[in-house]
C-alpha cells in the first residue's frame, strides 16, 4: 500500500510540474517578443541619436528563418488571450522589424495567414462591431476551468474599458 501511494504522490508532483512549466512556456514566448520589439524600437531610438549599435543577430536570424505564418502564429501567442484584428498583428509584426514590403498587399495576406490558421483549428476568429478579430487558440491543455476565467477577466476588461484610468473596479 506504501508503494502505491509514493506513486500517486510522485504523480502528483509530476503533474505540477508540467502545469507550471506549460505556463512558463507561455510567459516565456510572451517575454521573447517583447524583447524582440524592444530591440527594435531601442535600435530606430539609437538611430535618431547618431549612436551606432551592432545589429543583434539573435533577432536578425528570427527574422530571417520564420515564415510569416510562424510570425504571425507567435504575436497571437504573446497576446493571447487578447482578440487582435489584422492590422494590429502587421502594426505587431512590424514592431519585430518586419519588412513587409516583399508583399503586393501585406494586409491580405495577413488576413489570408489568418484564415487558413482558423480552418485548420489553430487560430479562433470572431466578429466585434463588424470587423474579425483573431487569436490564438487555446492549448489542448487548458482546462474548462481556465477558460470560464479567461472569459471572466475579458467581461472585466470590457465594462472597465469606458472607466478613465484609476477608476476600474471588479465585479
Amino acid at each position: 500500500m506504501r508503494k502505491s501511494s509514493n506513486y500517486r504522490k510522485a504523480y502528483e508532483e509530476a503533474k505540477k510540474e508540467l502545469s507550471r512549466l506549460l505556463s512558463e512556456q507561455g510567459q516565456f514566448e510572451k517575454r521573447l517578443i517583447d524583447v524582440r520589439k524592444a530591440i527594435q524600437a531601442l535600435a530606430v531610438l539609437c538611430a535618431g541619436q547618431g549612436i551606432e549599435v551592432d545589429a543583434s543577430d539573435e533577432a536578425e536570424a528570427l527574422l530571417a528563418h520564420s515564415t510569416l505564418a510562424e510570425e504571425i502564429r507567435a504575436v497571437l501567442q504573446a497576446r493571447y488571450p487578447t482578440y487582435l484584428r489584422p492590422h494590429w498583428v502587421k502594426a505587431e509584426l512590424q514592431r519585430l522589424g518586419h519588412d513587409l514590403s516583399n508583399y503586393r498587399n501585406p494586409q491580405a495576406s495577413i488576413q489570408m495567414v489568418l484564415k487558413r490558421m482558423v480552418d485548420s483549428g489553430d487560430v479562433e476568429e470572431r466578429t466585434k462591431e463588424d470587423k474579425k478579430e483573431y487569436r490564438k487558440s487555446p492549448p489542448a491543455w487548458v482546462t474548462y476551468k481556465d477558460m470560464k476565467r479567461i472569459a471572466e477577466s475579458e467581461k472585466i476588461l470590457a465594462h472597465n474599458a469606458h472607466l478613465p484610468s484609476g477608476k476600474a473596479k471588479q465585479k
